[in-house]
């Protein structure tokens, strides 16, 4: 009988069912009692074994997802969509940028912080503007170049279309105006120019003239028509007097409302000019000799700030240069000139400017005898409607 020391035999679960399976010692009935405690103990291990299979299998399809406490992939997704959707539903639910509403404070426009005058067309007075514009042109014959420039008012691109009610169709108006000047005469549309830029600071918001900006662009439809080069506006040095409060705003003050529109009143506009080299000789109104000035006056402030540009509407301002084109032009003008005039220095060699208003004498005749070569009527279409521009154009042709 063999010693089962002998050989050394370990308690394994493995090893003890073989070795006392098939070793010398005990007999049959102790082999029948161990067989069945050997098969209990190996159906336990194949189900251990076989769990941990599946365990193993699970984990390596589904990777890290797998792990506790890590999201699956398909429940992150959906709180990214979830979030993405949440937040979707708020812009939309957002509402809109609401549009101003306009309203009328006394006899002026008020929309988006902006003052509006309503334009008003005649067309008998416009037929009598062109014909005094036709007068010009016949005058001083085919020798001397004669431009028409109507501006339009602010109401022109700064209102939306659901406001261009409150006035007369004023691109009509200009149209129609041109329509009846001679074919010897240049009209200049400026509508198309100013739309292009109506975002931009072109007019201002308290008064009823246009920027320097705004007078620009106008100015470079002037050069294609008068073919010659527009100076480019950024070469220009350039000041600004800030807290100007124009007409519009003027024109709201009542004894009611001493402080004129609150809207107008806290949006002041700034006045922006460019400076442009030229010797300047100015006829203020109430003088009877010029004297010579800087072109820009630098301390208009206040109300009057807009009167910085050429010292604003006087007899008239004699500017000479040293362009040396061999050209030179009369301004016969209104406010919008004032803003304008200055950069024409740039390319004439002489710039005569003119207002109606306060002007005495003839000015054709001055014209002639000055050798003139361009001659600008510059106004308004808004003052181009009216009896007095009409009456002070017919006074001094």
């Amino acid at each position: 009988m063999r010693n089962s020391r002998k050989y050394g035999y370990k308690s394994s679960c493995g090893s003890n069912y073989r070795r006392s399976s098939y070793g010398s010692y005990g007999g049959y009935g102790k082999r029948k009692s161990s067989g069945l405690k050997i098969i209990l103990i190996i159906l336990l291990c194949v189900f251990v074994l076989a769990g941990a299979a599946a365990a193993a299998a699970y984990a390596g399809l589904f990777g890290d997802s797998f792990r506790l406490g890590a999201p699956a992939q398909e429940s992150s997704q959906n709180i990214t969509e979830e979030k993405s959707t949440s937040e979707k539903s708020e812009s939309q639910s957002a509402a809109p940028k609401k549009e101003p509403e306009g309203k009328w404070e006394e006899n002026v426009f008020i929309y988006d912080k902006n003052g509006f005058e309503p334009f008003s067309a005649s067309d008998s007075t416009a037929k009598d503007y062109a014909g005094c514009v036709n007068k010009i042109s016949k005058e001083l014959g085919s020798d001397v170049n004669v431009y028409c420039m109507l501006a339009p008012s602010h109401s022109f691109t700064g209102l939306p279309d659901k406001y261009k009610n409150i006035g007369s169709d004023e691109k009509k108006s200009i149209e129609k105006t041109y329509s009846m000047l001679d074919k010897n005469v240049k009209s200049i549309d400026v509508c198309a120019a100013l739309e292009k830029h109506r975002n931009e600071y072109i007019y201002f918001a308290t008064d009823t003239n246009w920027t320097a900006l705004g007078a620009y662009y106008a100015y470079r439809q002037f050069c294609d028509a008068a073919d010659m080069d527009a100076v480019d506006i950024k070469t220009l040095p350039s000041g600004k007097i800030e807290g100007f409060r124009g007409s519009l705003h003027a024109a709201t003050i009542t004894d009611e409302k001493p402080g004129g529109s609150e809207v107008l009143d806290q949006n002041p506009d700034t006045v922006v000019y460019y400076k442009t080299e030229g010797y300047c000789r100015l006829l203020e109104s109430g003088e009877s000799e010029d004297r010579e000035v800087p072109m820009i006056a630098e301390f208009a402030s206040g109300s009057n700030a807009y009167s910085a540009f050429i010292w604003g509407n006087n007899p008239y301002m004699k500017i000479e240069t040293s362009a040396g084109s061999g050209r030179k032009l009369c301004i016969i003008k209104d406010s919008f000139g004032c803003a304008f005039a200055p950069f024409t220095a740039a390319g004439f060699d002489q710039v005569f400017i003119a207002d109606p208003a306060y002007y005495e004498g003839n000015i054709i005749d001055f014209i002639k005898e000055n050798k003139y070569t361009d001659v600008l009527i510059l106004n308004s279409s808004s003052t181009a409607n009216t009896a007095g521009r009409v009456d002070e154009l017919k006074t001094i042709i």
